[in-house]
């Protein structure tokens, strides 16, 4: 695959093939149209380079409402990763 049509962003739901195994399942990643990554755009402490978050040092934003404390960080991503 040419390095100009690969995913700038690194997403927790990235195949390598970059298909999207979250909201879009199965398509091709949309990049910055994507509701996730614009979300991610807005926090302080996402990393611009991709899906990663500077806080808590993982992989994957949950959005500013889930992030206050370590715990409701990772009841969020349980329950992403249940839906």
């Amino acid at each position: 695959m040419e390095r100009s049509r690969e995913c700038p962003m690194k997403c927790k739901h990235l195949t390598k093939d970059n298909l999207c195994t979250g909201k879009y399942s199965g398509y091709a990643c949309i990049k910055t149209q994507c509701p996730s990554f614009k979300d991610a755009q807005k926090c302080e402490h996402h990393e611009m380079t991709g899906d990663y978050c500077k806080k808590y040092g993982r992989f994957g934003c949950v959005g500013k409402e889930s992030c206050n404390t370590l715990s409701e960080y990772l009841e969020a991503v349980a329950e992403e990763e249940q839906s």
